[in-house]
C-alpha cells in the first residue's frame, strides 16, 4: 500500500488525528500527554477562532499504519493586522522517517499555496496565542501546561525538509527554590512603591469576566508590536480564560493601577497542571481521569508564568521591576511552588530577557520557528 496522506475529515478523523501521538510514544516514561479533550476542543469547527481561520488537518498512513499528522492554518485577521501572507503549520507528530515528515510538509506547502500565502511558519498549533515551537534545547525538563515537548529527532526532519530557522523563543526557569528578592531589590521596590502613583492588587474572581478584559486590554497593548503578535478576539480570550479559570490563583494574577483605577501592567501565573496531567497516560478525563487528576493537582509544586505586560507608555517609569518583583514575591510565598517557568520570551527581546535574567531565572530551554517560502 505504501505510503498515503490523507486529509482529516469528520469526528472520526478528528479523533484518530487526536490519538496519534498516544500510540507514537505512550509507551515512553517521560512524555506527557495531552488532555484529549484540549487538543479536540482546538481543532474542532467550533472553536472561536475559527471566525478568521482556514483549518486544514492530514494523517499519513503507512501500509494502512497512521505514522504521522500535521495541521496547516491561515490567519485572515493575523495577515491583515501584520499586512503578512503566512500560513502556520503545527499539530505535527511524526515517526523518525524523513520520507513521512517530507510527505506531510508538501501537502501543508501545497495547501498553503492554493490558499495564496507565500510563506509557512511552525510549528504553530495555530498561531502564537497557542502552542508553538520546536523544543530544541532543554528538552531534560518536563514541559509545562501549554508548551511543546518533542523528540530530538524532529529537529532533523524538518532542517532536511527545507525549512529555515526564522526565530527562537525562550523559556525561563526560577528554582529550584523561588528566590527571594535581594535586599537592594527589595529596597527599590519600596522606593518604587513610595514615589509612584502606583498600587499592586491581585485578581478579583468575583468580577472575572471585567479582570479577563484587563488582561485582554494589557496583552494588546503591551505585546502588539512584538514579532508574530496574533491578534484575538473577545470570544476566543473568553474561551481560553474559562479552561485557566479552573486552576487559577487569584494571588498570581496581578495588576498594577494608578490611583484613577486604570490598569497599567498585569502578570498571570498558574499552577503547572501538567505535573498532573502525567498521571493521565491515555489523556482522557473519563471515566476515573477526573479524579486523578484531582488529587494529583494537591501535590504540584511547578508554576507557569504566562504573561507579564506592561503598557508602552509606562516602560520607563518603574512600573515594570514593580510588577516582576511583586509576582516573584507572591511565588516565593506560596509554600507548595518550588519552582516556576516563565516562558516564552522573544530571543531577540532583550530588554525582558535581561529584567527576567535580573530577578534570578535561568534560560533553560530554547523553542524555534521555522519558515518555509512558497
Amino acid at each position: 500500500m505504501g505510503l498515503d496522506v490523507r486529509p482529516v475529515r469528520g469526528p472520526l478523523g478528528r479523533s484518530r488525528f487526536v490519538g496519534l501521538p498516544f500510540r507514537l510514544f505512550g509507551s515512553e516514561p517521560g512524555w506527557v500527554p495531552p488532555l484529549r479533550r484540549s487538543v479536540r476542543d482546538r481543532i474542532s469547527p467550533r472553536h472561536p477562532a475559527n471566525t478568521h481561520q482556514r483549518v486544514q488537518l492530514w494523517m499519513a498512513y503507512q501500509d494502512g499504519h497512521p505514522v504521522g499528522r500535521i495541521g496547516a492554518c491561515v490567519d485572515t485577521m493575523f495577515n491583515e493586522f501584520q499586512g503578512l501572507s503566512w500560513a502556520w503549520v503545527g499539530f505535527f507528530e511524526c515517526v523518525d522517517d524523513p520520507a513521512v515528515a517530507s510527505a506531510l510538509f508538501e501537502r501543508a506547502w501545497n495547501w498553503a499555496g492554493s490558499q495564496g500565502m507565500q510563506a509557512c511558519v511552525g510549528p504553530a498549533s495555530f498561531t502564537t496565542n497557542d502552542e508553538i515551537g520546536l523544543l530544541v534545547e532543554g528538552r531534560e525538563h518536563p514541559p509545562t501546561l501549554l508548551t511543546p515537548h518533542n523528540p530530538a529527532y524532529y529537529e532533523k526532519l524538518w532542517l532536511d525538509s527545507g525549512w529555515s530557522a526564522v526565530m527562537d523563543l525562550w523559556g525561563w526557569r526560577f528554582g529550584p527554590g523561588i528566590p527571594h528578592l535581594s535586599s537592594r531589590q527589595q529596597a527599590v521596590l519600596e522606593r518604587l512603591r513610595q514615589r509612584g502613583p502606583y498600587q499592586v492588587r491581585s485578581a478579583s474572581m468575583r468580577h472575572f469576566d471585567a479582570e479577563v478584559r484587563r488582561f485582554f486590554d494589557i496583552y494588546n497593548a503591551a505585546w502588539s508590536h512584538n514579532w508574530g503578535f496574533a491578534p484575538m478576539t473577545e470570544a476566543e480570550v473568553s474561551h481560553l480564560a474559562k479552561e485557566l479559570k479552573l486552576i487559577a490563583d487569584p494571588d498570581l494574577a496581578l495588576f498594577v493601577e494608578r490611583p484613577s483605577g486604570e490598569t497599567v501592567a498585569a502578570a498571570l501565573a498558574v499552577p503547572d497542571i501538567n505535573q498532573a496531567v502525567a498521571s493521565l497516560r491515555d489523556g482522557r478525563l473519563l471515566p476515573t481521569g477526573w479524579l486523578r487528576l484531582l488529587l494529583a493537582q494537591r501535590r504540584i509544586t511547578a508554576a507557569r508564568v504566562l504573561l507579564l505586560g506592561v503598557r508602552p507608555e509606562y516602560e520607563s517609569r518603574g512600573v515594570g521591576p514593580l510588577l516582576y518583583g511583586a509576582l516573584i514575591e507572591r511565588l516565593a510565598s506560596k509554600p507548595r511552588i518550588a519552582s516556576a517557568e516563565a516562558s516564552w520570551t522573544l530571543a531577540t527581546n532583550h530588554k525582558i530577557n535581561s529584567a527576567v535574567e535580573s530577578m534570578g531565572a535561568v534560560h533553560h530551554k530554547t523553542w524555534r520557528l521555522y519558515e518555509r517560502r512558497l
